[in-house]
């Protein structure tokens, strides 16, 4: 936009209302400049600008203080922190979970989704909160892992260890058909569930 056309040396009343209508414009035009984020300010008086909303495409992630923290959680509630559907890609089709001690000596609770199939069958999925500082129970370091992790895997069974905010996540995939898969799974299911403990 050029408001150059019309102000000279002389302003006569033309003049003067060109002039006024460029600064409008010009007014017009700088208003609709803006940021596309909002301004708020927070109890300390500075301001802070919002950003936009992710998209929906984006990874859904449970923001950090909103996590649970293991170490407090009852075993009815670790049965909660995934749903059995999200067990079936990465291990197999399981139950609903249900609220076990793991261990007496130490107490170590946990949550077990046995496996959905026909017969008797030791195939299940466990979820269970170690001491913390345990992460290093497994024989093999896990590399690119979002905490220190470590796995141990047997014939059948497959366990990694999580270093989370006070405990340590223990993730147990049976399978007795399987063979260097669950060792895959445990890590996925490790993963999916850290999304919504404090690490």
């Amino acid at each position: 936009m050029s408001c150059a056309s019309g102000v000279g040396s002389r302003f006569g009343r033309t003049g003067i209302s060109r002039v006024s209508a460029c600064v409008g414009a010009l007014l017009v035009f700088l208003s609709g400049c803006g940021g596309g984020g909002s301004t708020d300010t927070d109890s300390t008086g500075t301001g802070r600008t919002s950003t936009p909303a992710p998209s929906s495409s984006a990874t859904p992630t449970t923001p950090t203080e909103q996590r649970d923290k293991l170490a407090e959680l009852s075993a009815e509630r670790m049965c909660s922190l995934v749903e059995p559907a999200e067990l079936r890609e990465p291990a197999f089709a399981v139950g609903n979970g249900r609220p076990e001690e793991v261990s007496f000596d130490p107490p170590v609770r946990g949550c077990r989704f046995p496996a959905k199939q026909d017969g008797e069958t030791e195939d299940s999925v466990l979820l269970a909160a170690q001491a913390d500082g345990f992460d290093q129970l497994g024989g093999e370091r896990i590399s690119e892992f979002p905490v220190a992790a470590s796995r141990t895997s047997y014939a059948n069974d497959c366990t990694v260890y999580s270093d989370v905010t006070g405990a340590t996540l223990q993730v147990v995939v049976s399978d007795q058909e399987a063979g260097t898969e669950q060792c895959e799974a445990a890590e996925r299911i490790s993963r999916l569930v850290l999304d919504s403990v404090a690490h």
